[in-house]
């Protein structure tokens, strides 16, 4: 009866101390996190990048796609480190483990179209200091900047003509871009958009 005694109390010492301010102060802060990861992609440290990552962890891109699991997001980091990106983080806010940013994003590719540096919200959910889920989308006016890209002007050929975006044609892009955004700002079942 003693023994058991003591390990019931020995299990409420222990649950009391990780619960207490001490213990979720060693956590890393969530927004440290995604810095840390901006960080690591603009320096082209594709490892340093991963390691942010959980080993379940996943990434959407602004165009739907998934990648899941360190062999996928370890060639989504590579591609885009390829890509000679800019990331400037603008905003950011976090709400327990959940952070929500914007930021602009410039590449050779946006560039070359016109468009740069462009806007992409973005949604994280972070636990234990590792990337669970790594959303993006393009805010309106990003996207209305990309469908100028794309559009023909009178009898000049589009600026986009020709141009791979993300690996795809203009309007395939767009498209996608939009689909995601559609999935990322008016969630299945909402009427409203969901405050990015």
């Amino acid at each position: 009866m003693k023994f058991a005694t003591a390990i019931c109390a020995t299990l409420l010492a222990l649950a009391t101390l990780l619960s207490s301010p001490a213990a979720w102060a060693e956590q890393p802060d969530p927004v440290s996190v995604l810095k840390s990861l901006f960080e690591a992609r603009n320096s082209k440290n594709v490892d340093a990048a991963l390691a942010l990552f959980a080993d379940d962890g996943t990434i959407v891109n602004v165009v739907g796609a998934t990648f899941s699991g360190p062999d996928s997001i370890k060639g989504f980091l590579q591609n885009t480190s390829a890509q000679s990106g800019r990331y400037e983080l603008e905003s950011v806010r976090s709400s327990h483990n959940t952070v929500t940013w914007t930021d602009l994003v410039t590449n050779p590719v946006y560039e070359k179209i016109g468009v740069a540096p462009v806007r992409v919200a973005g949604e994280a959910l972070i636990e234990d200091g590792k990337i669970k889920s790594f959303v993006t989308h393009f805010p309106p006016s990003s996207l209305a900047k990309f469908r100028q890209a794309c559009e023909q002007e009178g009898c000049e050929a589009p600026k986009a003509d020709g141009v791979l975006i993300a690996g795809q044609p203009c309007f395939r892009f767009m498209a996608n871009a939009n689909a995601q955004t559609q999935r990322v700002a008016w969630p299945q079942g909402s009427s409203e958009p969901a405050g990015r």
